[in-house]
């Protein structure tokens, strides 16, 4: 018992001559430290502190310090653009389907390299509805394309396939790839490189949703797909024209018994239209032709009997509004073959 009472006492000692040594050390290093000048020891706090409330100098971003160039440019103020200016304003639909610009980089000398003319041709395909495909801005496009000597595989396949990109009916054979390929929409764009955002893009879609529409009457596995998954869900269609489509659709005969099915299910649980028998959905089917509408409503008073009133009484509730149920479930396509 002693002899543990002893090596308790001897730890106490050990740690207790640590404790005095740090504090020694401590002492020390502070003695050190107030020996400098406070200037010395606290110029970068001070620096730091000062340029709070100074004026930054910002570097102007590279649209407005490009934009200004070309300004200046084709004010005559400025000869000529240089290689960076001429790099980024590829990137400026706007400014980049100009002629006089255009002409600036035939002149300068300058080889494009494979960021420029990606650049070049998304803004022919941006700006694909104030341009004309055989107008003298994607004449041009084309041939800085055409004349491109690389190993880009992008570029490449570009070069093999203007017709398709940068011709009068591009769109319209792009459409027919993407239905043909056997691939989805996102695979397709991946393949491609095209601007999904572009206007050149959005005529694809409705290009292909038209072709698809004209095959209702005995539609592929495959094709239903892509108009029910990909194309008409596709976020960047303008409201009215999809709308029309939409009537389109459903006024198309002959039709298969199950295109009509897959429309009604497509219809139903689709946020943008919803139940047309539905007061409130009543807005969304207002560009929709009323004949469609028509032809609509009869289809789902022959297949969806299964019809609650909208406006019904409830005991505690008083007059409340009640969704119909539909007997079509949501369209499902984890079995599919496009990817």
């Amino acid at each position: 018992m002693r002899q543990g009472q002893n090596k308790h006492d001897a730890l106490l000692e050990d740690l207790g001559s640590i404790v005095r040594e740090m504090v020694t050390d401590l002492d020390h290093s502070a003695r050190h430290i107030t020996k400098k000048p406070a200037g010395i020891r606290f110029s970068n706090l001070q620096s730091t502190v000062y340029s709070i409330d100074a004026p930054i100098a910002h570097r102007p971003p590279p649209l407005e310090r490009y934009t200004k160039e070309w300004i200046d440019f084709i004010n005559s103020n400025k000869k000529s653009l240089d290689k960076k200016a001429i790099g980024f304003l590829c990137w400026v639909p706007e400014i980049a389907i100009d002629t006089r610009f255009l002409a600036c980089v035939e002149n300068s000398g300058i080889t494009l390299n494979r960021r420029s003319l990606t650049g070049l041709v998304r803004s022919c395909h941006c700006m694909w509805e104030d341009v004309w495909p055989e107008g003298a801005p994607v004449h041009i496009v084309r041939g800085l394309l055409s004349q491109h000597r690389g190993t880009d595989q992008t570029l490449l396949k570009w070069q093999a396939h203007l017709d398709a990109l940068l011709m009068e009916h591009a769109p319209q054979i792009m459409a027919g790839k993407l239905l043909n390929g056997g691939k989805g929409l996102v695979s397709f764009i991946d393949e491609w490189r095209i601007e999904p955002q572009s206007a050149f893009f959005r005529r694809i879609i409705e290009t292909a949703t038209a072709m698809c529409r004209n095959r209702l009457d005995q539609p592929t596995s495959d094709l239903l797909v892509l108009l029910f998954r990909d194309l008409l869900p596709w976020p960047g269609w303008e409201p009215s024209n999809f709308k029309k489509e939409i009537g389109d659709i459903i006024l198309y005969r002959p039709m298969s018994n199950r295109s009509r099915e897959m429309i009604q299910r497509f219809i139903l649980h689709f946020e943008g239209l919803g139940d047309p028998r539905l007061s409130a959905n009543r807005l969304k089917w207002m560009e929709v032709p009323q004949k469609a509408q028509d032809r609509m409503i009869h289809w789902l008073g022959r297949e969806n009997r299964h019809v609650f009133s909208e406006h019904v009484y409830q005991q505690g509730k008083g007059w409340v509004w009640k969704q119909m149920i539909s007997i079509w479930d949501p369209l499902s396509f984890e079995n599919t073959d496009r990817r």
